[in-house]
């Protein structure tokens, strides 16, 4: 039979596409009531990761106004789930949504498996008597006055209620599952770390942990010097995340690099996947890398170095980290071998070689992306500590 030509403006590798695609995710629907949530939430077989609470937290405002909805019958946004091979349900966006059903009903538990304590609701919109709202008695930890409790009828109601789930099964491509998890969350005001976080949480809650202790280490918490909103956009665990992406590189895997996140998304889900990558020494080499600044340079580890005036200057520069510390990374069993006295003095000379460095001095500054630098810091480094044989 001869294949069917193409109508004019019909886009054949377009429909291709969609069919390749759509094979690669399966999803289902179901709606449940708030109780059987809850119920799978207490038998562990649905998954709230106490690290999505603090990220996704809600003012009380806006868990009123969802606890408002669910008396008045308004619909809620399907919560996106998806199915892992055990059988448990992640969470990929609904997290706030479940956490602030859960909260006020007192069943919530944070990292430390103690029950998040929920706040009293304040009016809503519409239901104006919503203002000092508890589930219950059982749930003050502290004399207030003019709380009200929900009568046993109400609470029968807000159980009853039903939420609709839409499920990423476990058949789908795991890639895919993950795109929608960023997809879904792309207006969250997350930073692309934070999505980045949850990624990570998903796929190796041992290695975000991990990545999150590496970030909290003293020493490189004094070289980085990071501001507080930067923490607060876990701009720390980024930068932890971008030294371990550049130093474990080849200098191939950065050639053609177009976009710094992709490229911070790619290395993680390789370190997570990988049964070669060795977390104790990356460990060490990381702690005895951030030491030897801290203890030579400090906070001035990363500013940039004025030969005229003869000291450090400025803010943290994100060019001279990529740079120092690949550098060292990429240096490390040289460096290892040096008393502490001699490698001070010459990491000082060698962090001050940077700055004057052509290639750096060229790759740097303002208007330069990352694609047309990060392949440069790395060659930087690895040229400015070579301490040679």
């Amino acid at each position: 039979m001869p294949k069917q030509l193409a109508l004019k403006g019909e886009s054949v590798g377009l429909q291709e596409e969609i069919e390749k695609r759509s094979r690669e995710i399966h999803t289902d629907r179901y709606s449940m009531a708030i109780n059987e949530a809850l119920s799978m939430y207490e038998n562990s077989d649905l998954e709230i990761h106490p690290e999505f609470q603090r990220i996704f937290r809600w003012s009380i405002q806006q868990q009123s106004r969802l606890i408002e909805s669910v008396f008045l019958g308004i619909p809620i946004p399907p919560i996106f789930v998806a199915a892992r091979k055990d059988g448990v349900w992640d969470v990929v966006d609904g997290v706030q949504r479940l956490s602030t059903l859960f909260r006020f009903m007192g069943t919530l538990r944070n990292a430390e498996e103690q029950i998040d304590a929920p706040e009293p609701l304040i009016a809503g919109d519409y239901l104006k008597s919503l203002e000092g709202v508890v589930w219950n008695d059982s749930l003050v930890t502290t004399p207030q006055i003019d709380l009200t409790y929900l009568s046993e009828a109400q609470q029968r109601f807000f159980k009853r209620a039903r939420l609709d789930f839409q499920i990423v099964e476990h058949t789908s491509d795991e890639q895919a599952k993950f795109d929608l998890f960023q997809r879904l969350n792309s207006g969250a005001h997350l930073s692309e770390q934070e999505a980045r976080n949850c990624l990570a949480v998903m796929l190796d809650p041992s290695f975000f942990r991990w990545l999150q202790q590496l970030a909290l280490h003293r020493a490189f918490s004094q070289t980085v010097s990071i501001s507080e909103r930067q923490e607060e956009e876990a701009y720390g665990v980024e930068l932890v995340l971008r030294y371990l992406s550049i130093v474990t590189a080849e200098r191939s895997d950065l050639s053609g690099l177009s976009d710094v996140s992709e490229f911070l998304t790619s290395r993680m889900r390789g370190f997570i996947e990988s049964s070669d990558f060795d977390r104790t020494f990356e460990r060490n080499r990381f702690i005895d890398i951030f030491s030897w600044l801290n203890d030579s340079l400090g906070e001035s580890s990363f500013k940039r170095w004025d030969p005229v005036k003869k000291k450090f200057s400025g803010r943290f520069t994100v060019s001279a980290f990529e740079a120092v510390t690949a550098g060292l990374g990429l240096n490390y069993e040289q460096w290892r071998k040096l008393e502490s006295g001699p490698r001070s003095a010459l990491l000082q000379q060698r962090v001050r070689a940077v700055w004057s460095d052509v290639t750096f001095q060229k790759r740097t500054g303002a208007g330069k992306s990352a694609d047309l630098r990060i392949p440069y810091m790395f060659e930087v480094g690895q040229k400015v500590f070579s301490l040679g044989d």
